[in-house]
C-alpha cells in the first residue's frame, strides 16, 4: 500500500525521472514544475521513496483531467495507480473525470476499463503520430470534496 500525498520540495529529481518515462527527458523538467506550481501533483510514496506520480488539471472544459500517470516499473500492477486515481477523485471539485493515453498503450488502456473510465472520444493529428483516447468516469457525489 502506498501513501498519496502531495510532493515534498526535494523530490523534484525523482518526479522528473518518472514523468520522463511519458514524456521524455527533454520535456519532465519543464512538466513537474508547472504541475508543482499549480499544486497540482500527486506522489505515492512507500517507505519514503517516490513510486508514482499523477498530475492534474481543474480547468479542462470545467472538468478534471488527468494528464499524466506514472509508476515505477518494479511497483507496477500493483495498485498504485489505482491509489493515484482514488486520491484525485477525492479531491476533484467536478463530478467529471477525464484522462487519456496514446492508442498503442494496452496496458493503459485496460487499466482506464478497470478504474471505471469508459471510452469518450479520441484525438487525431497529435505530433507523436498516433490518436489520443479520451476516458471519462463519472464521480460519485461522495467521492469527492
Amino acid at each position: 500500500m502506498s501513501l498519496v500525498r502531495p510532493p515534498g520540495d526535494a523530490e523534484f529529481a525523482a518526479l522528473t525521472e518518472l514523468a520522463a518515462e511519458v514524456t521524455g527527458p527533454d520535456r519532465a523538467g519543464a512538466f513537474v514544475r508547472s504541475y508543482l506550481e499549480q499544486h497540482h501533483l500527486l506522489v505515492a510514496d512507500r517507505a519514503g521513496a517516490v513510486v508514482g506520480l499523477l498530475a492534474y488539471r481543474t480547468d479542462w472544459f470545467q472538468c478534471t483531467f488527468v494528464s499524466l500517470v506514472s509508476v515505477r516499473s518494479d511497483v507496477r500492477r500493483q495498485g498504485v495507480a489505482r491509489e493515484l486515481f482514488r486520491s484525485v477523485e477525492e479531491m476533484s471539485p467536478s463530478p467529471r473525470l477525464f484522462s487519456s493515453t496514446v492508442e498503442t498503450n494496452a496496458i493503459s488502456i485496460q487499466m482506464h476499463g478497470a478504474l471505471g473510465f469508459t471510452p469518450s472520444g479520441h484525438i487525431d493529428n497529435l505530433p507523436q503520430g498516433y490518436r489520443e483516447l479520451l476516458f471519462y468516469k463519472a464521480l460519485l457525489p461522495g467521492r469527492r470534496r
